[in-house]
């Protein structure tokens, strides 16, 4: 049970890392693109910006499932990394449809890392609808000033 406790806060920490670090960077990007291209001028702009933003952090809800799958594969918990990526992704999107499961004492990481998952999806989607409402403030305050913008 320690080693479970053990494991699962190194996943939980790696997870928590990537995520933390890579929303930084993705949100600091977005941001310098909007100053550098004066974006929310052109038809399209926001949600380009927006696109980009969910890319990035799709991308990163995948590494983070990457690393769990990982660790099932390599510690021998599951057999292929097909199938430990499959396993992650479900455990960690909170799918779970039930026909891969962890055996013996590493079955409790399914819902752990769920749990994890749901808070990182859910820190993804406070990012998202800020951004959201930062640039459509922004878009309105743009149209308001010069009507002919919009």
């Amino acid at each position: 049970m320690l080693k479970l406790l053990l494991v699962s806060l190194i996943l939980t920490g790696m997870t928590v890392l990537i995520h933390g670090i890579g929303t930084l960077y993705a949100v600091l990007h977005i941001v310098r693109l909007w100053v550098r291209r004066h974006y929310g001028q052109k038809a399209l702009d926001v949600e380009m910006l927006i696109i980009r933003l969910v890319s990035c952090l799709l991308l990163l809800h995948l590494i983070e499932a990457g690393i769990w799958a990982s660790f099932y594969y390599f510690s021998g918990t599951i057999a292929s990394f097909e199938t430990a990526a499959y396993y992650s992704l479900t455990s960690y999107t909170t799918v779970g449809y039930g026909d891969v499961v962890l055996t013996g004492h590493w079955r409790l990481l399914g819902p752990i890392e769920a749990s994890v998952g749901v808070l990182m999806l859910g820190w993804s989607t406070g990012i998202i609808v800020t951004a959201i409402l930062k640039a459509y403030n922004s878009r309105l305050k743009l149209t308001l000033t010069d009507p002919d913008q919009s």
